[in-house]
């Protein structure tokens, strides 16, 4: 993966499984890799989803996850949609919370 926000580097190494690794230098100089920081997918896929580019991860082992994209007209109606589903999310929180 190039070009990603940090954020989402530790988003997808939470997911997968994996370590971040800042350089693959050991304390000698040299570089080294251990498979221990590799995680695992079923599937790594960088798709175009109108102007932006996304990278769909499928089949993670380690933590489920998911994603909500969210198209509109413009800018007001997405950060409607954005709100609305934020507002939807911490009332399902909130049930499963209560254990009702």
């Amino acid at each position: 993966v190039r070009r990603c926000k940090k954020e989402d580097l530790k988003r997808i190494a939470r997911a997968t499984g994996a370590a971040l690794v800042a350089s693959l230098s050991n304390l000698e100089g040299e570089e080294s890799f251990e498979a221990a920081f590799l995680g695992s997918a079923e599937e790594v896929a960088q798709n175009r989803i109108c102007d932006d580019e996304l990278i769909i991860i499928k089949g993670t082992k380690a933590k489920p996850a998911a994603s909500i994209i969210l198209r509109g007209a413009n800018d007001i109606y997405v950060d409607e949609m954005d709100r609305s589903v934020h507002d939807s999310l911490c009332a399902v929180i909130r049930v499963i919370e209560s254990k009702s």
